[in-house]
């Protein structure tokens, strides 16, 4: 009688699964559950991570200060800096993704290029450096945001924006080198586009304290 009973719980217990996960699984209820937690988990992580793999830190090289030219246009918004050389095919390729995002032309021969742009109410302004052809000011600023100061590979990127520490708004950046780890011309738009998009979020969170 005892095994008849424990019989009797088990497939009772198998059948009220079997409803209960098809409920979950082949119902609206499910789908509308998975919806709002990923939407809220979502939410939370773009608003308190950034999006792209790269770090952003408060510390310069040596903690040197950040250039004055870089300074002023972050009274403005976020800067992205793009630093080439002459002669560097990586530096071709990724020269034609940031002339496509930021609607600019130039040449290689152009050793310097200051383009802003609006990005839905976000101004950010783009910095094109080729260190052939500026000032030791322009060519010796790459060295503020390396993450190693012995490695000289380009094309180099920094987003500069500002962050909160220590009870104070203060520059915040982060660097990223090459193509990006993309291999075609769209998957490295969308990486440029994210590094972009952290240092707007960054930038509207704390601009109210930037002085």
């Amino acid at each position: 009688m005892k095994k008849e009973v424990v019989a009797v719980q088990i497939v009772a217990i198998i059948a009220f699964s079997s409803v209960f996960g098809g409920m979950l699984f082949y119902t609206d209820v499910y789908d509308d559950v998975l919806s709002n937690i990923v939407s809220v988990t979502c939410l939370s992580c773009l608003k308190l991570q950034p999006v792209t793999n790269v770090e952003f830190t408060f510390d310069t090289h040596n903690s040197e200060s950040h250039p004055d030219f870089v300074l002023d246009d972050l009274s403005k918004g976020p800067v992205l800096i793009g630093y080439r050389t002459t002669v560097c095919e990586f530096c071709d390729e990724m020269d034609e993704v940031l002339e496509d995002i930021f609607e600019v032309s130039y040449t290689v021969d152009d050793g310097l290029i200051v383009k802003s742009k609006d990005f839905n109410g976000a101004l950010v302004t783009y910095i094109h450096i080729n260190k052939d052809l500026v000032s030791d000011e322009l060519k010796d600023s790459q060295e503020i945001y390396m993450e190693d100061i012995f490695e000289t590979s380009v094309p180099m990127f920094t987003m500069v924006t500002i962050g909160y520490h220590r009870g104070f708004v203060e520059p915040y950046y982060a660097t990223a080198y090459g193509t990006l780890d993309e291999d075609n011309f769209n998957d490295r738009k969308a990486a440029v586009l994210e590094l972009i998009t952290d240092g707007i979020n960054l930038y509207e969170e704390n601009k109210a304290g930037y002085n």
